[in-house]
């Protein structure tokens, strides 16, 4: 039978692609921006006519195509609720997370199907476990509570929890206060059934196999990476082979292989073992959580499948690009999906760099150190601006973990579930041996993680910055394949061409007159973060933390909240922080120091400023023992103690004595900066207040930063006429337990005439500044 030609774009869908992307953001992002380069890209194809007149008229089909599926998209949805409804049926159809005594999941509300974002407290260890055993996908409860509208980003550079909600059509939060386990019923649908069977399956791998070798299985066979343990999950990150512990198109290939190769030795034709492949992959792909990077895979192969079938010519470009263009049509939204993204920069890059680049290297080796390689380049623009930070060793790292996972361990966890689902059981010998192997895979990763300089923080890349980088990276790509085909050796200045950006990103601040001071908004607790003009002093004022309860061991969960992790150092790495000069730790509770663990685990900090008492809390001294073994001065701070730099001026006012209550006994700092005089407060109250005034007099301030998160006990008449504040600044958790900030507090600032900024209302509050002139702004408008 004679082939049949894939038409005039056989080999060149990539253009079609190009253009549907441009299509889709011209809607979704900057018109003018995107339209100008669509049609510069056409102009300049008609004049260096590169591709026939068809063929640029399919383009601009595309294009407007593409527009018109993101207008669509972006207009057909509405909320059917006001926000004021209680009562609600939910039919859980997706995967349900429950992770000490807390359940959360997406569901939709019956009968109108709109999906809404849950949250349930758990009640008692009993409900926990009948949650566990009824609530499958394909249930549908009766549920109450309250709705709520999804928070914005409330610091700067911070995920945007309400915009990730909107791209996936949720427009509410339900904050479920019961939900009735007797009411609920089965619901039947297509999809449910392999949902539900993916949650048990998980659920019995969790049960069955011991914790690191459950966690690996889950995420290796069922993409599933809740069961890992966080410290473990980060140091695969900070080596640059997360991507490992995901399902991706590699794991997706070998198990095809694997499949193809058993069909074949049983005896089944090749005819029938395609058939069968294209039938598993859908399913597959719906069984792992529908990840953009398996359904891209499982899409890719069953079109390259389906073509061969066929006998149509289809390329490996051609299958990637047509995956592209499917999944953005189907779903317009999901190019905003890091794993999409990654997903498609990655193999894009691997598929039009083999036939040439890869193929230039001689051994398995090399071509998989140069994969590699390219791999990391054409994902570094996601990967700096989802996380600000670059692997040094990833190479290196995927050198030895890739051949490891793809040949040992993923065979070894796809058989012994195999075993165990058809047996039930696998020998205790054969599990201990297997978790012994796996937790030596895991610790390797973390040693590795510990190496100096294993990480780079870059921070996010200004917006002209990260254009030049996503134009550098193809236009490397290009002259490195024209130097093979010329069979000569590349020059090492090619090598550094797309990092340039990454380059001038780092020394920006070196070059920046600006200076800022950001009151971050971490909840119930403070931190503040001072960056000196032309990064002459970073300065960080508490870390922010969670006061501890005493809970049950069934409520505890094993990710707890860190504002520190979650909240302080994504935001420094974003401002490209590799090193903080001074830590001020004003004084022992958890809402101020309990995110420095994660600061001193992440960023460098120099120096560590300690008030100077006599007592103090048992996690005040974990912080400052860690702080040791990470090399860090430790300094103790009393009144009279300070420093200066080129342009701010810092001086301890408090502690004055060893000894008192721990929130009268808090640093206090007044300083200089950007022509105002600050003072920060921390947990100071009415008697330590009245201390300070009565050994320093005229304290005369512009900004206050009020003490103890506005308590009535703090912030006195006596206190704001002493220091006569034109700007007051209070640190507080929306919706807090304690009812801060107090009415009295707030009352006493405007009967004297002060300005007043709230975190829990305004989000981060921002001064920045420049020479003696400043401006403030706010996170939450």
């Amino acid at each position: 039978m004679k082939p049949i030609k894939f038409g005039s774009f056989k080999g060149q869908l990539f253009y079609l692609a190009a253009a549907s992307l441009m299509g889709l953001l011209t809607i979704t992002g900057n018109q003018f921006v995107y339209s100008s380069i669509f049609l510069l890209v056409i102009l300049l194809l008609i004049k260096l006519k590169n591709l026939p007149g068809a063929n640029l008229l399919l383009m601009i089909s595309c294009y407007l195509l593409f527009m018109a599926a993101g207008y669509i998209d972006s207009v057909q949805f509405e909320t059917e609720f006001t926000g004021r409804e209680k009562s609600f049926l939910l039919l859980f159809d997706d995967e349900i997370q429950l992770e000490g005594d807390l359940l959360f999941a997406y569901a939709k509300a019956m009968p109108t199907n709109e999906k809404l974002a849950v949250r349930y407290r758990i009640k008692s260890v009993t409900e926990q476990q009948s949650l566990q055993e009824l609530l499958i996908p394909g249930m549908s409860c009766q549920a109450s509570g309250s709705l709520n509208s999804p928070s914005p980003a409330r610091n700067p550079n911070a995920f945007d929890y309400k915009n990730y909600l909107q791209h996936n059509k949720i427009s509410w939060a339900l904050d479920a206060d019961t939900l009735s386990l007797k009411t609920c019923s089965e619901q039947t649908s297509i999809l449910t059934p392999l949902k539900a069977f993916r949650h048990k399956e998980i659920a019995r791998i969790k049960n069955t196999l011991p914790e690191e070798t459950s966690a690996l299985a889950a995420a290796l066979i069922f993409g599933e990476r809740n069961l890992f343990d966080p410290e473990t999950e980060r140091s695969y990150q900070k080596i640059g082979i997360v991507h490992l512990l995901a399902i991706s198109g590699l794991h997706v290939g070998l198990l095809t292989g694997m499949l193809y190769f058993i069909f074949i030795r049983v005896g089944v034709t090749k005819e029938k073992t395609d058939i069968l492949l294209m039938a598993f992959l859908p399913v597959y792909a719906i069984m792992t959580g529908l990840a953009p990077p398996v359904v891209r895979a499982a899409a890719m192969l069953m079109m390259l499948i389906g073509s061969r079938r066929l006998a149509l010519r289809m390329t490996p470009l051609d299958a990637v690009c047509a995956a592209f263009m499917i999944m953005m049509l189907v779903q317009p939204a999901i190019i905003y999906d890091t794993g999409f993204q990654l997903s498609f920069a990655v193999s894009f890059s691997l598929v039009i760099s083999a036939p040439v680049i890869l193929k230039s290297f001689p051994t398995f080796l090399k071509q998989t150190a140069a994969a590699s390689f390219i791999a990391q380049l054409s994902s570094l623009p996601v990967i700096l601006s989802t996380f600000y930070e670059i692997s040094l060793i990833s190479i290196f790292a995927n050198l030895l973990f890739v051949p490891l996972f793809s040949f040992i361990l993923l065979p070894i966890l796809l058989i012994s579930y195999m075993v165990l689902s058809f047996l039930g059981v696998l020998p205790a010998f054969y599990l201990h041996l297997l978790e012994k192997l796996i937790h030596g895979v895991n610790l390797l990763a973390m040693k590795l993680s510990e190496l100096p300089m294993s990480t780079l923080i870059i921070g996010e890349l200004e917006p002209f910055l990260l254009f030049s980088l996503i134009a550098l990276i193809p236009v490397f790509f290009y002259k490195w394949e024209g130097f093979v085909i010329k069979e000569s050796k590349p020059p090492s200045w090619l090598f550094a061409l797309p990092l340039i950006p990454l380059f001038l990103q780092m020394i920006l601040p070196y070059l920046n007159p600006y200076g800022q001071v950001v009151f971050l908004d971490v909840g119930q607790g403070d931190s503040i973060f001072i960056q000196m003009p032309y990064n002459q002093g970073n300065y960080l004022i508490d870390t922010g933390g969670v006061t501890p309860f005493v809970k049950e061991t069934w409520q505890q969960r094993g990710n707890p909240y860190d504002p520190g992790k979650k909240i302080l150092v994504p935001y420094l790495k974003s401002e490209g922080i590799r090193t903080v000069d001074k830590l001020i730790l004003t004084h022992g509770d958890a809402d101020h120091i309990g995110g420095a663990s994660a600061l001193l685990e992440e960023i460098r900090v120099k120096q560590l400023i300690i008030p100077r008492v006599s007592e103090r809390s048992a996690l005040e001294q974990d912080v400052i023992n860690k702080a040791s073994v990470k090399g860090t001065e430790i300094y103790l701070g009393g009144m009279g103690t300070g420093w200066k730099t080129g342009q701010g001026e810092f001086l301890i006012l408090n502690p004055s004595e060893s000894i008192g209550e721990r929130n009268d006994q808090s640093i206090v700092l007044l300083a200089a900066i950007g022509g105002n005089e600050w003072l920060f407060t921390g947990d100071l109250g009415i008697e330590g207040e009245k201390l300070l005034t009565e050994k320093i007099k005229e304290i005369d301030i512009d900004v206050l930063k009020v003490g103890h998160h506005g308590s009535k006990y703090s912030s006195s008449d006596l206190f704001l006429e002493e220091t006569t504040p034109d700007t007051a600044i209070i640190s507080v958790g929306e919706k807090n337990r304690y009812g801060h900030p107090g009415k009295e507090v707030i009352t006493r600032l405007e009967e004297h005439g002060t300005r007043i900024f709230r975190t829990d209302e305004n989000g981060a509050i921002i001064y920045k500044f420049k020479g003696d002139s400043g401006t403030f702004t706010t996170q939450l408008p």
